[in-house]
């Protein structure tokens, strides 16, 4: 059931203990946490977290070799997704909408070309 990946690179965490990133199949992925550190005779596992899912590494002490033992399937990933949306998102009327920035350099155009500094008048009793 392990997989096993030519193209893997691991960077490591400067103690050098650590992954910290791996590159498989072209992608760099950052690791957000180390879950798990496990020693089995001369290899040692790693079971990371990243934004896809969860990875298990294993690293052979003798040759310095790395292999992807596990990597997460669609359903882990579908997971991981629906895990990093925000837990309350913001009402209709709250969010951003594309239309205040094209307002803000509206904005930004007419008070460049040197107008736009009273639009009313103010009455100001002392």
């Amino acid at each position: 059931m392990s997989r096993r990946t030519k193209d893997l690179w691991v960077f490591a965490t400067p103690d050098g203990f650590y992954p910290q990133a791996l590159r498989c199949e072209g992608r760099t992925l950052r690791v957000l946490q180390v879950e798990k550190v496990q020693t089995r005779g001369l290899e040692r596992r790693y079971r990371v977290r990243t934004r896809e899912g969860r990875y298990e590494l294993g690293l052979r002490i003798g040759t310095g070799a790395w292999q992807v033992h596990r990597r997460p399937g669609w359903l882990e990933r579908a997971r991981s997704y629906l895990e990093r949306m925000p837990r309350y998102p913001l009402p209709a009327w709250r969010r951003r909408t594309r239309s205040a920035a094209k307002t803000t350099q509206a904005r930004a155009a007419s008070l460049a070309a040197g107008g736009d500094y009273a639009g009313r008048l103010a009455l100001v009793r002392q």
